[in-house]
């Protein structure tokens, strides 16, 4: 199973951050930053780090203990995102709260698709002919705090680097061909996301990033909002 990926950032009245995104053939970072921009491309680095040590070494040592309940490719990718959370605690916000990261990355590994995550984005998984169903998410804290129909501008609910300690989601599942996994940072899910069916003309009734988007800039035209759209097939070349 292979994946190509493409994203679109969307300029509304409010502010949201622009994420880095790091694709290799197994690999997808995407890691927003709030506060200084270097601490995205930090955390990926911490990530790409230790992923590349466990793949020289298989018995490498960690600072952190393995779970039985996952396996290696999961653990590994749990590790990796708790180094970069000490890494970026103790640079920047040992003394002061400077900065903080979202994070979600994924990792094909023997046909499965681990994923992990922490804060935004929400992640969708589109199946040919069905709606799309929700894998994971968090809510945004501006969500919480608004009073009446008015939004408040974008506000992280969880942040990578904040204390020693992370409160992050980790799961997989086994993909099939012409799977889509949908990655929104938004203020809301809106429920047009999960009309998940194309209405588009394109042959094979996929979603777009271009129809997503639109349902969406019409949904709430004010609020920022960023999207990605991850398509797996076993006849990528």
């Amino acid at each position: 199973m292979k994946f190509k990926f493409s994203y679109r950032p969307y300029s509304g009245q409010e502010f949201r951050p622009t994420p880095e995104v790091h694709i290799d053939e197994k690999v997808l970072i995407v890691a927003t930053p709030w506060g200084q921009r270097d601490a995205a491309k930090k955390v990926i680095d911490r990530i790409l780090g230790h992923l590349a040590l466990c793949a020289d070494d298989h018995e490498a040592t960690t600072p952190f203990q393995r779970l039985s309940c996952l396996s290696p490719s999961a653990n590994n990718l749990r590790i990796a995102a708790l180094v970069a959370n000490e890494s970026l605690y103790r640079e920047e916000n040992s003394r002061e709260y400077r900065l903080g990261v979202e994070l979600f990355s994924m990792f094909l590994s023997e046909g499965d698709l681990v994923w992990l995550q922490i804060g935004q984005p929400q992640v969708l998984l589109a199946r040919k002919s069905r709606r799309a169903i929700p894998l994971g998410g968090s809510m945004d804290l501006s969500f919480d705090l608004s009073e009446n129909e008015r939004l408040l501008p974008s506000l992280p609910h969880q942040l990578l680097g904040i204390e020693t300690s992370v409160n992050l989601t980790i799961n997989s599942f086994r993909p099939k061909d012409q799977d889509q996994i949908i990655l929104l940072s938004h203020s809301q899910l809106p429920s047009e996301i999960f009309q998940g069916k194309s209405h588009s003309n394109n042959h094979d009734n996929k979603l777009t990033l271009d129809e997503i988007s639109r349902k969406l800039s019409e949904n709430t035209p004010q609020l920022a909002f960023w999207l990605g759209l991850v398509e797996l097939s076993e006849n990528l070349s």
